[in-house]
């Protein structure tokens, strides 16, 4: 496919957003669900769920390495959702109940500030470094953007939504230090929230600078996804990060944006729909990364879903991981 063939001056990577489905194919056990229901129960301890959790990231990224993704994550095997890790760790917070997911049939227990946030130690390394200790591909850390941070908890204590976003992210920039330092060279920075709040887009660019702040080697992605960014404009490529992500499946019109991408910016591109079980044809993957490349002069660019694949059954979320690994070595030769 001669039009889906790439410049020299082009980089093709794959990736992911982060999340990965749970539960196994159908017919087999779902560990780890029995292991926190054992947990209730006073049937399990920690360490059981513990090594169900583990044993689902080994699983996980044996997936997506047998996918060819050359940038992998753990998968998040042991979060409930992108903000709970954070919120039981960091002192300030109390989980409130259940709320829709963004416009999806999945829930997350809202964080309820009470108190100042603090850090009160990592809540994601200790998943990173066993992830990197069974991965043969690097592993990119995930940590959630303090606007979406905000946005989705409710604040009944600083009552003030400035001083919230940033004291979250000084929070946030101890972690994603933390990260570094335990080897993290790719940190992706969750903002889908802010898609929908463009008025915060200075604020963003505030706390983003401190969430970066004590970074000095890692490769920092800003991921937006379940929507349009063109509110947000050019702007968005001034946020502190070296990679933009895009949802091109529920933002269609990002490609405008992406076309405006300015030099030493990379560009991850959310090709597949991870809420949709439909297989896209590798042909089809192919044709819209040629138009990608198309449309900007010299950016390096990532083939990822458009969002964490956790909305999908598992057989369907490889066999989409297996068709972008196809696609992206198709455009590379």
């Amino acid at each position: 496919m001669p039009e889906a063939c790439l410049r020299e001056e082009f980089q093709i990577q794959t990736t992911v957003v982060g999340s990965y489905p749970k539960p196994p194919d159908e017919g087999r056990p779902f560990v780890l669900r029995k292991t926190l229901h054992a947990l209730d129960r006073g049937d399990a301890g920690p360490q059981d769920v513990q090594k169900a959790v583990e044993d689902l990231t080994r699983e996980v990224i044996a997936e997506q390495e047998a996918a060819g993704i050359d940038i992998i994550s753990d998968g998040q095997a042991g979060w409930p959702d992108l903000l709970r890790p954070f919120a039981e760790t960091i002192a300030g917070f109390e989980i409130g109940g259940l709320l829709r997911w963004f416009d999806n049939n999945t829930y997350y227990r809202r964080p309820v500030c009470v108190d100042d946030v603090d850090w009160r130690g990592p809540s994601s390394v200790h998943g990173f470094r066993f992830a990197r200790s069974v991965a043969s591909h690097p592993v990119k850390a995930v940590i959630p953007g303090p606007v979406t941070f905000a946005r989705l908890s409710v604040d009944e204590h600083y009552r003030d939504h400035q001083k919230f976003v940033l004291a979250l992210a000084r929070v946030l920039a101890q972690e994603a230090f933390e990260l570094e330092a335990a080897g993290a060279e790719y940190i992706q920075i969750d903002e889908p929230a802010l898609l929908g709040a463009p008025e915060d887009a200075d604020l963003a660019r505030q706390a983003l600078d401190i969430v970066t702040s004590n970074l000095s080697s890692a490769e920092v992605t800003l991921a937006t996804y379940f929507g349009d960014a063109s509110k947000l404009g050019v702007g968005i490529f001034d946020l502190p990060a070296q990679v933009v992500a895009f949802d091109l499946v529920s933002g269609p019109n990002n490609l405008d944006l992406i076309k405006k991408t300015p030099p030493g910016i990379k560009i991850q591109a959310g090709v597949m729909d991870a809420r949709n079980t439909k297989l896209e044809a590798v042909e089809d993957i192919a044709r819209v990364v040629a138009e990608i490349t198309s449309a900007v002069d010299d950016a390096d660019v990532r083939l990822s879903p458009s969002a964490g694949l956790e909305f999908l059954p598992r057989e369907k979320a490889r066999a989409k991981l297996n068709r972008l690994g196809e696609a992206a070595q198709r455009v590379r030769v």
